[in-house]
């Protein structure tokens, strides 16, 4: 009676043990997304917000409100070691663009407006923290 008493008792503390490791997942935070909007027009553009934090998924949804095509440059476009990040994306009038882009770079990244005869009309910088 007395070793049936021992083996319940040790059963369930070594129970309690190991449910409690599982009440405590080991994962990590998913990261966050950062919506930022572009608006382009034949004369004007607006980047909302040109500041995110490093780490972040940056979420650019680029819109032509304007009557010609404009492309929409951000950073470096070109590969290869010791290079930046950065895409460039064409837009038609009244059409909207989406682009995913993971900020793991810290500093500023110009941004230029080509217009169609791809001349830098309208200049900015987007700064990562």
């Amino acid at each position: 009676m007395r070793a049936a008493v021992l083996v319940a008792t040790a059963s369930a503390t070594a129970l309690a043990v190991v449910s409690s490791g599982f009440g405590h997942p080991q994962t990590t935070n998913p990261g966050t997304y950062e919506t930022v909007k572009v608006t382009l027009t034949d004369v004007s553009m607006t980047v909302r917000p040109n500041v995110a934090a490093r780490g972040v998924t940056a979420v650019f949804i680029i819109t032509n409100r304007g009557k010609k095509m404009h492309t929409w440059v951000l950073g470096d476009t070109t590969r290869g070691a010791g290079k930046t990040i950065g895409f460039a994306r064409t837009v038609r009038p009244d059409q909207q663009k989406t682009v995913v882009l993971f900020l793991d770079y810290r500093g500023r990244l110009p941004y230029v407006s080509l217009g169609a005869a791809k001349t830098a009309a309208l200049k900015g910088s987007f700064r990562i923290k």
